[in-house]
């Protein structure tokens, strides 16, 4: 064998083991990353939906179904209604995303909704602070002429005083000086002649209105001056001390003077404080301030009484932010009768709002505006509502192909309408439903259906006189596009359809939602915290994405839409005021949201 032959053979058996090698190494990193690779082969194998494949062109879709999405025109399978086109784009802005799930995966994920409804919410605002004294009830007594303090009456801090009670004895020239200066000019006025000319009579009430003024300036009482003539008439004599007296009840809090110390002008000796009402000095952070207002009411929390809340108000509020702290000084005054509170305490403030401000947007009608009182117009209200009860009920058993009870419980609505029924706005709405449930006796399920049919017809116009409470579940009007279209009344939810039973049991959808009356009487939430009735969506329903916040909303079974919408803060009861983005009755996914989101965004719809 030539030496040529030698390596030719060498080099194919290298060849042949080197690709025994790479095999190996092949192997081994399909068997390593074979999870990635079969992601990426699903994503790039995996057709796209009927909605996503609408996305490009025009689609074609149901009124009553949403769900039913075609890239071409046909008729609805579940309905049988003729398509409508529609421009992918005009499909809503709000509605960023949709997703549809299988039953199977739908259980699988366990998704549970809640309907969007009026509540009444607060929000509660904590506010930490120091218990001061009331300065309107803090008096300083202080020397308004110099002298010495021969006496003191009060002798100790924390003594108890009232007002007019005497505080120290002071002797001064000047004040013995004033008082003989009065007591002459008291002399003079009354010695005149009764025969004195007029401007003899002028000068001596001159000097002795100055005289007076000067000892009233010094702060001498009218019942001294009293005192001080009584003793001048019976014994002639002018008294050397001048008794000061205190300008308020309460304790004294401070004591600057002991015996025989000689005061000068301003010098102050005492300071009492009246301690029955004291002042919590807070601060208020700069996101709460909008909820705070002066003559609201406060419960305050000290730590001395656990178990104990005292009811405040608050009196002032900073002009201007603290620029250390960004936050704003807040006094609220809190009684203490008791004197069980001492100022220096460290208190708590919780103040409770309306979780939307009242000068700030509002989700609440107009109509719900009007009053906050009981009104003859929520009271008929709630009639409705309780005569909507039984109708409801019929309805069911009409969707369930049952035809037992249903006159019976037609005729109690009308019976439950009969009183407001009277109004002239009623009157020719409940003559049609009482003559409609009169031709309900012995009749079939199809002949029963067609009285239904007038019932619902007479009830749709007395809901839009009487409204629905604020606080009811929302009830919406449903069209059924079969036969001649008729309309019933549902509480907002799947479609149960009471004309084609169970033969078609989810035909047809909400198309208008019942107005909503004045709400049951609460006081001014601006003075007392009580809650505000608005539009409300569940804390677990809500994704918080740092930028904006979603919801997701269930236009129809297993299709849910993601949505942004617009949001207040969180309030006491765990709910977000809804500011946009959302109407009542809209079922938004309150277990499972995350889960959507994340299948969201692992399979995004193509756009």
């Amino acid at each position: 064998m030539t030496t040529s032959e030698k390596v030719w053979t060498v080099t194919k058996m290298f060849f042949a083991r080197l690709r025994f090698v790479a095999i190996f190494i092949v192997a081994a990193l399909l068997v390593g990353y074979w999870d990635n690779i079969k992601a990426h082969v699903d994503k790039w194998t995996r057709p796209p939906s009927a909605y996503a494949a609408a996305d490009a062109h025009d689609e074609w879709y149901c009124p009553m179904h949403p769900q039913v999405v075609r890239s071409q025109p046909g008729q609805c399978p579940i309905c049988s209604m003729d398509l409508k086109k529609r421009d992918p784009k005009e499909k809503g802005a709000a509605i960023t995303d949709r997703i549809q799930l299988s039953p199977y995966r739908l259980a699988l994920a366990n998704i549970g909704t809640t309907a969007v409804a009026y509540k009444p919410l607060v929000r509660e605002v904590r506010a930490l602070g120091v218990l001061d004294y009331d300065e309107t009830r803090l008096a300083n007594i202080s020397a308004r002429v110099a002298g010495r303090a021969d006496e003191l009456f009060l002798t100790y801090t924390g003594q108890s005083v009232k007002a007019g009670d005497p505080v120290y004895s002071l002797y001064s020239p000047e004040v013995f000086t004033a008082q003989r200066e009065y007591l002459q000019a008291r002399k003079r006025v009354n010695d005149l002649p009764k025969d004195a000319g007029a401007e003899t009579r002028a000068d001596a009430s001159a000097v002795y209105n100055a005289s007076m003024q000067k000892l009233v300036l010094w702060g001498i009482s009218r019942e001294q001056l009293d005192k001080l003539d009584q003793e001048f008439d019976a014994s002639g004599k002018i008294p050397t001390h001048f008794t000061v007296t205190s300008p308020i009840t309460g304790t004294v809090v401070r004591k600057e003077i002991n015996p025989g110390q000689y005061l000068q002008v301003g010098q102050t000796a005492y300071a009492v404080a009246d301690l029955s009402s004291l002042w919590l000095k807070a601060k208020l952070y700069e996101a709460d301030i909008p909820l705070v207002r002066i003559g609201q009411k406060v419960s305050v929390q000290v730590e001395s009484l656990p178990n104990e809340t005292i009811q405040a108000t608050v009196t002032y509020l900073a002009f201007a932010l603290d620029p250390q702290t960004r936050t704003l000084d807040a006094r609220i005054e809190v009684p203490n009768k008791d004197l069980r509170l001492r100022p220096g305490m460290f208190a708590t403030a919780l103040i409770k709002a309306p979780a939307v401000p009242t000068t700030g947007p509002s989700t609440v009608p107009a109509t719900m505006q009007a009053t906050s009182t009981m009104s003859a117009e929520a009271e008929r209200a709630r009639v409705f509502q309780r005569a909507l009860k039984p109708y409801l009920q019929s309805a069911d058993l009409l969707a369930h192909d049952k035809i037992d009870d249903v006159p019976a419980l037609l005729a109690q609505t009308v019976a439950m309408l009969e009183s407001p029924g009277a109004d002239a706005k009623l009157k020719d709405a409940y003559a049609r439903l009482t003559a409609a449930v009169k031709e309900t006796a012995g009749e079939n399920i199809e002949a029963l259906r067609e009285t239904f049919k007038k019932v619902s017809l007479a009830l749709i116009d007395i809901a839009k006189v009487t409204g629905q409470p604020i606080d009811a579940p929302a009830v919406q009007i449903y069209l059924c596009p079969m036969k001649d279209k008729p309309y019933w009344l549902q509480v907002t939810g799947p479609t149960a359809n009471p004309y084609m039973g169970l033969r078609m049991f989810d035909c047809g959808g909400p198309v208008e939602p019942l107005p909503k009356s004045a709400p049951m009487p609460s006081h001014d939430a601006g003075t007392d915290g009580a809650a505000a009735y608005v539009l409300a969506v569940p804390r677990s329903a809500v994704i918080d994405t740092g930028t904006r916040k979603i919801v997701f909303v269930q236009s129809a079974p297993g299709v849910f839409d993601l949505r942004e919408v617009m949001l207040g803060s969180l309030a006491a009861e765990d709910l977000y005021p809804v500011l946009g983005g959302l109407k009542e009755g809209d079922q938004v996914v309150t277990t499972g949201a995350f889960l959507l989101d994340s299948e969201n965004r692992l399979n995004p719809p193509a756009h």
